[in-house]
């Protein structure tokens, strides 16, 4: 369905907010020049659901390593001086009270494996998935989960994942840079790749202390070589942020470009103080309502994934994989709850058990 003239006045009327001299980007594939060539600390997107099969237990995504092919799955691994991290808050002012870091060693002999820190147990390691060179029976490695220590109820999966995000950027893109038609056709943009995923399994009382409604986020930070991060488990000043996120959108849609990095190396409790005014610049470009206009603010700022537990998952109450999470977001943003880009969905079926993401693509030959 063709977007109005007007709402395509409004967002032309945008651009220059959104794009400032850069494309405007519509995920969080490459979402600022100090990730856009460091794919390994480069977060595509954060998921968090309660599990399908145990609603005690709660389930974390993180992706990185946006854009993989399937041609080169064996070449793709996570880097040994950052620190992959859950962060959880319980403080309404979004200071994190409890968090899940992971770090790897080198990829060596067609091996590479992790260690895992979580509240309250002991560390405990694992392997990686690998990706597999081309196999002319599209079969990957299967998934290698890592139970966590005896008692915990924790499970782990690391590797090579479809990319779950879809969403047809191109028209966005050219529907706000002005150079194109209205209408959405439905084209995933992400079809056909793959990301790697970091994906845990735990009880969700092991990060919330008993809180029935939170927030999260995932970071990424250099720093936290894995030979010596054992004894600097908490946050300090020799660990660099990268990259962070919460909801999905938000830097990529709503923060200038100028504006980007900053955000990346952001915290959740300054994002009232420091970026609020810039994305309501970006809304009053759009012609968001004021009313709307509120209602993503109390959403996004502080950017933190939020969930009530007395409520049923959905997003904006945390986000499942098979989400409309851009639809969501744009029909508010556009003052248009018809709004949708037509795509049908993920190009793979998701599973209905850990690690809950469609298997990788795989080259053939």
């Amino acid at each position: 369905m063709p977007l109005s003239i007007k709402r395509r006045e409004l967002l032309l009327g945008s651009a220059a907010l959104l794009a400032l001299g850069r494309a405007a980007r519509a995920s969080n594939h490459r979402s600022s020049p100090s990730v856009d060539n460091d794919i390994a600390t480069n977060i595509t997107d954060f998921y968090m659901f309660r599990s399908p099969r145990n609603a005690n237990k709660l389930v974390v995504v993180m992706n990185t390593h946006p854009f993989s092919v399937s041609a080169e799955a064996n070449t793709y691994h996570y880097e040994t001086n950052i620190v992959y991290r859950f962060n959880f808050t319980t403080d309404p002012a979004a200071n994190p009270t409890a968090h899940i870091d992971f770090v790897f060693t080198p990829f060596a002999s067609g091996k590479q494996s992790f260690t895992a820190f979580f509240p309250g147990v002991p560390a405990f390691t694992g392997d990686t998935t690998q990706g597999e060179e081309i196999d002319p029976n599209d079969k990957p490695n299967p998934p290698v989960i890592t139970q966590g220590p005896a008692g915990s109820d924790i499970r782990v999966f690391a590797g090579p994942r479809d990319d779950p995000f879809f969403f047809d950027v191109v028209a966005f893109q050219r529907l706000i840079g002005g150079t194109g038609t209205t209408t959405f056709s439905g084209l995933d943009s992400f079809a056909g790749f793959n990301v790697m995923s970091i994906v845990a399994e735990f009880p969700v009382a092991m990060v919330t202390g008993g809180a029935t409604a939170f927030g999260a986020w995932a970071a990424t930070y250099t720093g936290g070589n894995s030979s010596a991060f054992p004894a600097r488990r908490q946050r300090e000043v020799n660990l660099m942020q990268h990259d962070r996120q919460g909801n999905p959108l938000v830097n990529a849609a709503l923060i200038p470009a100028s504006l980007k990095d900053a955000f990346n190396m952001g915290e959740p409790i300054n994002d009232a103080r420091d970026f609020e005014p810039a994305i309501l610049k970006t809304l009053s470009g759009f012609g968001t309502s004021t009313a709307n206009m509120q209602t993503l603010i109390s959403v996004i700022i502080p950017d933190t994934l939020k969930l009530d537990l007395t409520k049923p998952d959905g997003f904006p109450n945390g986000r499942r994989l098979p989400d409309r999470v851009q639809d969501i977001i744009l029909q508010i943003a556009l003052n248009d709850p018809s709004f949708t880009d037509h795509t049908p969905g993920n190009d793979r079926p998701f599973l209905n058990h850990f690690p809950f993401l469609a298997p990788p693509h795989q080259a053939t030959g």
